[in-house]
């Protein structure tokens, strides 16, 4: 039976990590990079102490203590002891201004220990002002980190969130172990899906000017080409990274996005800073000396586009979707250059039109799933937009097409096709493909990419090998003397 002192003995609780499965601090610090006043103001903030920095991203950003991603095993513990009596003290080395906003969504908190400008409540410190605040009466800590060690030592008891050694080296006494939460997940696991693999697909595109010049057969081509698939692929996981670190607050607004590593406090903002650095890295340290010049240009473009998409050019209607459009046609240019081929007008002019109808399905996904919130988070997009949205998508898509139509007329069709009136066929083909997505996209049976709705589809796979098919059917078949 548990003591009186036991009953009435405080418990010190850390946050970030323990009671909160991310660090609140690296995502403030995410958000800051986004406006460029305050990064030049955080540049001054470097030189006075980590206290103070935490203090300037608690004032300047905003985040939602409802939606973040507690640890409902600590909080249920919590909430048991309180029932009991028992104090619940949050102890963090995070700003005041962040713990208060924390301790006032829980509610069960008596007091709060938290770093202030000129103190940074962490390991030793952070022991001090528990001893201080017991007033040398014993006391319980709950933790994660190795900065805990001393605290966890000094304490009559002790809890471990994921700890990084053996509790049991840590605390050999076991009368003084509590919690022993060890919930972790795989870190490389959690960010190959957070580097979305899947998302390659898109960059597939590399190998169009390679198939539609029919020089897939020179293996020097081929394999310059496949390098560029590469590249882009590593350089795109690593964007992907940076995007959903930036958009880690509106993804806990999102459906389906609050599931994401990142949002989810399954993987540490840090380590996916890391994590996109090496990736970006490598993808360009590979095609600088594997590949030519224009290859690294190309994708160097690629790499500040989409970084001004992230942190700029989404919240923007319209530009959002141009922007997205010039992505996937950039992949086929670079897939020209690589190969050494002269791109055809008719590629690009077919390219931008088809892809910004899918861009704009993207954004009309995403809208009519939030309808009911007025306007897209992190999006400047109005839930009233949504028939405009999609007449301008099914339009884009329509126009694509005709291109198509005048591009079949072309002299070097009719001169490098062994029976060129076989390609009329892919264009109800495409039609078909075009018009059933975007009614599939009404239905909500598209999960917010239709790039990767078409990879997943299987009759959007057999229509794109019918068109393959087709393609190189009229170039090596002469049906037209076959059947006469």
């Amino acid at each position: 039976m548990e003591s009186l002192l036991q009953k009435q003995m405080p418990i010190y609780v850390d946050m970030d990590g323990t009671l909160v499965k991310t660090d609140i601090a690296q995502e403030l610090l995410l958000q800051c990079l986004k406006k460029a006043e305050l990064l030049s103001q955080l540049a001054v903030k470097v030189f006075t102490g980590r206290s103070y920095i935490k203090h300037f991203l608690a004032e300047n950003t905003e985040f939602s203590a409802e939606r973040l991603p507690y640890n409902d095993s600590v909080i249920k513990y919590l909430k048991e002891e309180k029932a009991k009596g028992r104090p619940i003290i949050l102890a963090t080395a995070s700003d005041h201004l962040v713990a208060e906003k924390v301790a006032d969504h829980l509610e069960f908190f008596d007091d709060i220990l938290a770093s202030r400008p000129g103190s940074n409540l962490k390991g030793v410190k952070k022991l001090c002002a528990i001893k201080d605040h017991s007033m040398g009466r014993g006391f319980e800590y709950i933790g994660d980190s190795k900065a805990d060690y001393p605290i966890w030592e000094a304490a009559d008891r002790s809890g471990f969130v994921n700890p990084p050694n053996n509790p049991e080296k840590i605390v050999p006494q076991a009368d003084r172990r509590t919690v022993d939460i060890n919930d972790s997940i795989n870190s490389f696991n959690v960010l190959l899906k957070a580097m979305r693999p899947h998302q390659w697909a898109k960059n597939l595109l590399v190998f169009l000017p390679l198939f539609f010049s029919h020089t897939y057969f020179n293996m020097s081509e081929l394999l310059a080409t496949v390098l560029t698939f590469f590249s882009f692929s590593f350089c795109a996981s690593g964007i992907y990274l940076i995007n959903d670190l930036l958009d880690i607050e509106s993804d806990r607004n999102h459906s389906s996005k609050k599931s994401r590593p990142f949002a989810a406090g399954k993987l540490s903002p840090l380590k996916g800073v890391a994590a996109s650095i090496v990736l970006i890295s490598s993808a360009l340290i590979g095609c600088f000396y594997w590949l030519d010049s224009k290859v690294f240009t190309v994708l160097l473009v690629y790499i500040f586009i989409t970084n001004l998409y992230s942190f700029y050019l989404k919240n923007y209607s319209t530009i959002d979707v141009i922007t997205l459009t010039i992505l996937y046609t950039i992949r086929i240019i670079a897939g020209s250059v690589a190969a050494g081929i002269i791109l055809s007008p008719w590629l690009i002019n077919f390219s931008l039109f088809f892809f910004l109808s899918l861009a704009y399905m993207k954004r009309y996904i995403e809208v009519s799933r939030h309808s009911k919130l007025g306007k897209l988070s992190g999006r400047n997009y109005l839930s009233d937009e949504l028939g405009i949205i999609m007449m301008i998508g099914i339009v884009n898509g329509g126009v694509s097409v005709f291109i198509l139509t005048l591009y079949l007329n072309d002299s070097y069709v009719l001169e490098t096709y062994l029976t060129p009136h076989l390609l009329w066929l892919i264009c109800p083909l495409l039609l078909f493909w075009i018009y059933r997505a975007w009614m599939w996209a009404k239905r909500g049976k598209i999960d917010d990419d239709p790039v990767i709705f078409a990879v997943k589809d299987k009759i959007s796979l057999f229509t794109a090998v019918l068109i393959g098919g087709l393609f190189l059917s009229a170039k090596y078949f002469d049906l037209t003397s076959t059947l006469i």
